[in-house]
């Protein structure tokens, strides 16, 4: 490992993950071809069967008003993301993101944060193949490609992994941030920088203080 991995932990539905993006970017930023970037969809609520209840649109609808006030991100009418029989599966979502990393690696991030302003800012129903698609073909994949594969068990597979991943270091909550090093011994350390919305002005000194004992091997 010549460069230390910076790995981020989300979930492109995640509100506070949505929240972070811009802190996030500020991070890459700063960051520059010093790390490793590696991101995992942690897996928010996959496999949801159960339509959205009056209790949960409520409780979201309050939820994202105070992220708005934190982080100034927009969102759309909470009618039109959640409308009636919206079943909140992250699922979907996450395997798009998967599916990018296989056809379009270099572009993989941008294309979560694509899928994520349109959920959150425009109301996109990111559950679904087609709105997925669509935004995949901004990136330059074919729409007929992205959904040939979009089903297949590889991606389904692919998905799961990023899931166990996150389930096999204990993250317990989204967005979060670890930075992955070796030591003066040669052995792998994993240390958390971040757990939960922060900005990068309180983040960034955590990951310098990390890095400067990194040794590349």
């Amino acid at each position: 490992m010549i460069k230390p991995r910076l790995l981020y932990f989300f979930d492109t539905m995640c509100s506070w993950c949505y929240g972070f993006a811009p802190e996030m970017e500020k991070i890459l930023s700063a960051q520059g071809e010093r790390v490793e970037f590696v991101f995992f969809s942690g897996g928010l609520r996959p496999f949801t069967r159960e339509p959205m209840d009056d209790k949960m649109r409520d409780f979201l609808a309050n939820v994202h008003q105070r992220i708005h006030d934190v982080t100034g991100q927009p969102f759309s009418d909470p009618a039109k993301r959640y409308p009636p029989g919206f079943i909140y599966d992250t699922e979907p979502a996450a395997r798009a993101v998967a599916l990018m990393r296989e056809m379009k690696p270099e572009d993989a991030y941008r294309y979560m944060i694509a899928i994520q302003q349109g959920y959150y800012a425009e109301g996109d129903d990111i559950t679904k193949a087609e709105p997925l698609a669509k935004h995949a073909e901004a990136f330059g994949v074919a729409r007929t490609d992205f959904l040939a594969a979009f089903d297949s068990q590889d991606m389904r597979e692919a998905t799961l992994a990023d899931f166990q991943v996150s389930q096999q270091l204990g993250v317990k909550g989204f967005p979060m941030l670890v930075v992955h090093r070796k030591n003066a011994k040669g052995e792998d350390e994993l240390l958390a920088v971040s757990n939960g919305y922060a900005k990068a002005e309180e983040i960034l000194p955590r990951i310098e203080m990390v890095l400067k004992d990194h040794v590349a091997s």
